[in-house]
């Protein structure tokens, strides 16, 4: 393929790949957008996901992907991740997570009904979509059925609020909701000097600021929120992420 184009709208990154066609003078344009990259640490492995797109419009998702690589090398082409679906529903959002002790790579994204807009779930105040996840047991060379997990963890629209399992996601628990209006939402851990572990969340609103807020029992709730008006937020807000690094100390602090 020609040269690609990364352009940064609005937190999201949307990649484009013009292909040459084979009529003369025609390109054939594939769209992947909202990326999302895990490290499995047990064979330095990254896995990079991306919704594939006939167009730039929510509605034209088509499929998940992947692709898999190191920090020095990357794996040609990618795996299209074919059962992460529901039937007449596009999937998006995915979000995958690494859980150590059991070797599970969770695949977490929301199924929304095919030509059903973001737009049209704003304006009549409906969130359609499903959150659903695939898991896999070999480092994402093959998938599981997808799972609807909807009927079991969403609570109120436009609150924020964690889910989280005690038995490496055989079940799964919700936990309370935060008391502000938030969504799409980041979450980083803060380890203090004494090993004890904090969660802090940052989301957006359309508030004119971004919403945060501190849990201190691994995300059963977000019961501190942090005073507002500290972080301006974009428009009618965007997703923004948030990470969690070693402070360069000595000893080291997060």
């Amino acid at each position: 393929f020609s040269p690609y184009r990364i352009i940064l709208l609005f937190g999201k990154v949307l990649i484009i790949f013009v292909y040459k066609s084979l009529k003369p003078g025609v390109a054939v344009v594939k769209i992947y957008r909202i990326p999302a990259l895990v490290n499995l640490n047990d064979d330095k492995t990254f896995l990079a996901f991306a919704e594939k797109r006939k167009t730039l419009s929510d509605t034209n998702a088509e499929v998940l992907v992947m692709r898999r690589g190191t920090l020095k090398d990357w794996v040609s082409g990618h795996q299209l991740l074919s059962s992460a679906c529901l039937p007449n529903h596009c999937s998006m959002n995915q979000c995958p997570v690494y859980e150590r002790e059991s070797k599970t790579l969770f695949l977490f994204f929301v199924c929304v009904p095919t030509q059903v807009s973001e737009y049209e779930q704003i304006r009549t105040n409906k969130s359609q979509g499903r959150l659903c996840c695939v898991t896999s047991k070999d480092t994402g060379k093959t998938w599981s059925h997808t799972i609807d997990l909807t009927a079991d963890i969403i609570g109120k629209p436009d609150c924020t609020s964690a889910f989280y399992s005690d038995d490496q996601g055989i079940t799964w628990k919700v936990g309370n909701q935060m008391d502000v209006e938030s969504c799409e939402c980041q979450m980083a851990e803060i380890i203090d000097e004494e090993g004890k572990s904090t969660l802090y969340c940052n989301t957006r609103t359309r508030l004119g600021y971004r919403s945060e807020a501190l849990s201190y029992n691994s995300g059963e709730d977000f019961g501190t929120v942090l005073s507002p008006n500290k972080l301006i937020e974009t428009g009618n807000g965007c997703q923004g992420s948030v990470l969690s690094f070693l402070e360069q100390s000595n000893p080291t602090k997060t």
